[in-house]
């Protein structure tokens, strides 16, 4: 019985760390975006293209998931 118990316990402790690690990297995954996105302000038209900052690819998640009209 005590090993069914602390095998819950632990399956529960489990889960509630992988919650806040994925909470963690969403986090931080934001702030990555809002860097780069003042990164890409501040060039000139003269610099490199934008592209590499990866604002590209957030536009094309945008028009790839509204529906066709």
């Amino acid at each position: 019985m005590r090993a069914l118990i602390a095998f819950i316990v632990m399956a529960a402790l489990i889960l509630t760390l992988i919650e806040i690690n994925e909470r963690v990297k969403a986090k931080k995954a934001k702030d990555e975006g809002l860097e780069a996105k003042d990164d890409c302000t501040k060039k000139e038209a003269g610099d490199d293209a934008c592209s590499s900052c990866g604002l590209v690819s957030l536009c094309d998640k945008k028009e790839r998931s509204t529906p066709a009209p």
